[in-house]
């Protein structure tokens, strides 16, 4: 699951009435004004040089190392940042904004032990203010700590359980711990907070496809859509249409994420390859194969252009593919057993009789794979062998119950084989 980004609460500068003793004239108010409202509009590096010339003036003023600290942070100063914060607190300790925008500055540089020392001092000054719990459940989610967070997490819910935010961030660990049930029942609620969060909807549809509850995913992916038509919930609308076994709405929800765009690593071309394939829309199901290979070299991509080929009766080419595969995964016994019947139908039998034995050797004790060599060792003649795999055959069948029904008949092919097998001796004696 992609993870999901949760920035802080945070609260957007404003222009507020300043106390006398704060500022020591009308000429330092108005230029913290003016820094205020350039850094509303964005203009970071003017609200610096108002800054900047307020504190030339007057340098104990907390608010002005504030304005120049978020500024910098916006700017990605990160370590001019920090100072002017620390010097802000340095000013005054009880200063909650600076504290939890110097947090963040350390939550963006994955510093986590020092964004939650702020975090502690935050809670420590307002105990019961459930942003402070929510933003210091975030920093504990991306550090990890699944335990803590879900604590802040729910914390924060118990004190405000209208916070839809909060409810999803909860959601998104209870993804981490695989609590698919419990994370619905939080977007169910955040979703009764907010119907206009799309976070929310996304989620319940993916808690829903892990919970094979697939036509409910689809009613969520299918909302956002109407609201929200982005590549990637077509992409996962795809994928629960494909587990529904509706391989046509697959095709078409994926077609329109290739169309837009949303390739990434390739994965969605192989989604749609095996969806032409379940259609048995072999060709085209080939052509995202080969688009996906451009991505990424991968041993179950090959082994599906494999399998396509092999029903094609294009046995050479799914030799290649069961080759490649067998290069990085020497062991595989399905890649043997796959190739070993292509080299079967292109009558290679010593080819296709070395696989099999391999596979053997491997652990493989499937009753139909020593049919297959009897019919190698029968078609080069070689009775002897093909007698022996078909009495092993009968000896694994019989506890086998899918294989039993066969016994009779191979029963009566090994007579056959005897009979052969003596009919060659007297052609030899000759």
């Amino acid at each position: 699951m992609k993870k999901l980004t949760h920035l802080f609460i945070y609260f957007l500068l404003v222009c507020n009435v300043l106390k006398a003793q704060e500022l020591e004239s009308q000429e330092q108010v108005d230029v913290f004004n003016k820094s205020v409202l350039h850094f509303n509009d964005k203009k970071y590096d003017s609200a610096i040089v108002y800054v900047d010339s307020l504190i030339s003036v007057n340098p104990n003023f907390a608010q002005a190392y504030n304005i120049r600290g978020n500024s910098n942070f916006s700017l990605g100063n990160y370590d001019k940042a920090i100072a002017d914060f620390s010097q802000a607190i340095h000013l005054n300790k009880k200063f909650t904004e600076a504290y939890r925008s110097r947090a963040e500055v350390y939550r963006s540089q994955s510093k986590y032990d020092l964004a939650i020392v702020d975090m502690n001092t935050l809670i420590e000054l307002e105990p019961e203010n459930a942003n402070f719990y929510y933003n210091r459940g975030i920093i504990q989610r991306e550090n990890n700590d699944l335990t803590l967070s879900f604590s802040d997490l729910s914390k924060s819910i118990a004190l405000n359980p209208k916070n839809a935010m909060a409810l999803v961030a909860r959601a998104d660990v209870l993804f981490a711990l695989n609590d698919y049930k419990q994370a619905k029942k939080d977007l169910d609620e955040a979703i009764k907070v907010n119907d206009k969060n799309t976070d929310a909807y996304k989620m319940r549809g993916m808690a829903s496809y892990y919970l094979k509850e697939y036509d409910a995913a689809v009613t969520d992916y299918t909302k956002l859509i109407s609201s929200n038509p982005s590549p990637d919930i077509y992409y996962y609308r795809g994928i629960a249409y494909m587990e529904k076994a509706d391989y046509t709405k697959a095709i078409a929800d994926f077609s329109v994420s290739i169309d837009k765009k949303f390739v990434q690593d390739g994965t969605i071309l192989y989604n749609r390859a095996i969806a032409y394939y379940y259609l048995n829309d072999y060709d085209n199901s080939l052509k995202d194969i080969d688009a996906f290979l451009k991505f990424k070299q991968e041993p179950y991509v090959y082994d599906l252009r494999a399998s396509i080929n092999y029903k094609k009766q294009n046995y050479s080419a799914a030799i290649d593919d069961f080759t490649k595969i067998l290069s990085t995964t020497p062991n595989n016994i399905q890649a043997l057993k796959g190739r070993a019947n292509s080299y079967y139908n292109l009558e290679k039998y010593d080819e296709c009789i070395a696989d099999i034995t391999k596979a053997i050797s491997l652990g493989d004790n499937d009753p139909s794979i020593y049919h297959n060599r009897a019919n190698c060792y029968r078609a080069k003649e070689d009775y002897k062998n093909a007698i022996e795999d078909c009495k092993k055959f009968i000896e694994l069948a019989k506890n086998h119950p899918e294989y039993s029904s066969y016994i009779p008949e191979i029963e009566k092919e090994i007579n056959y084989l005897e009979y052969k097998q003596k009919e060659k001796m007297l052609e030899n004696k000759e």
